[in-house]
């Protein structure tokens, strides 16, 4: 019996103890307030002085300056572009009479250029748009033009001589060509109008060079 009230006064003072170390008196609280407050009021004191400091060395950028800024940097890192010389497309230039014989215009665009009378003899012509282009008199002998576009152009006494014309996209015009001697014409996109006309010509006949398939077959001409 005295050895419980032993044991129950022991805890009861420990616990009394350990109560009032962990109290925060409402005195320190107000202490610890007035010292966060005064931190505060050092800080701010601090960073005016600081800001005063660096005021004169400052620079204000305004909003129009900011812009221009903005634009000249643009401007100087844009690339430059190139306004002639090799490797351009040609879409809506004028190259009439001149010499593209020879040359590597693989997938290039000469959406409706003016090239009359032009020379575009065993050229690389790959993949090239003529769209709408004005090709009167234009020299494609020899010439690759596999997959080229060749809709809606002007194509009066055009020479198709020997030239690879798989795949090529024809408009009407096809049948005003000066010559259609050994071209292969396979799986060539012909009007359906247009190739009982053309299939009429003496010119269609040969054999191409490069390919070794007869005219006539690759228009499936009767």
């Amino acid at each position: 019996m005295l050895r419980q009230s032993a044991k129950a006064l022991i805890v009861s003072v420990l616990v009394g103890t350990s109560t009032q170390a962990f109290q925060v008196s409402p005195t320190s609280s107000s202490a610890c307030s007035r010292s966060a407050l005064h931190a505060l009021n050092r800080h701010r004191l601090f960073s005016h002085e600081v800001q005063e400091k660096s005021e004169p060395n400052s620079v204000s950028v305004g909003p129009v300056a900011a812009l221009a800024l903005l634009a000249a940097t643009a401007l100087s890192a844009a690339p430059a572009v190139a306004v002639s010389g090799g490797g351009l497309d040609y879409a809506g230039l004028d190259i009439s009479g001149q010499d593209f014989s020879n040359g590597n215009y693989k997938g290039k665009d000469f959406t409706q250029v003016l090239a009359k009378a032009t020379s575009f003899a065993k050229s690389n012509l790959q993949g090239c748009r003529f769209y709408k282009a004005y090709l009167v008199n234009v020299d494609f002998t020899g010439s690759d033009l596999r997959g080229a576009s060749l809709e809606g152009t002007s194509m009066d006494g055009v020479s198709l001589k020997d030239a690879q014309l798989q795949g090529v996209y024809f408009g009407q015009s096809l049948i005003d060509v000066q010559s259609m001697e050994n071209a292969d014409f396979s799986d060539a996109s012909i009007p359906t109008k247009t190739l009982p006309l053309v299939c009429d010509r003496d010119d269609v006949k040969g054999t191409n060079p490069v390919t070794g398939v007869d005219t006539r077959d690759s228009l499936m001409c009767p």
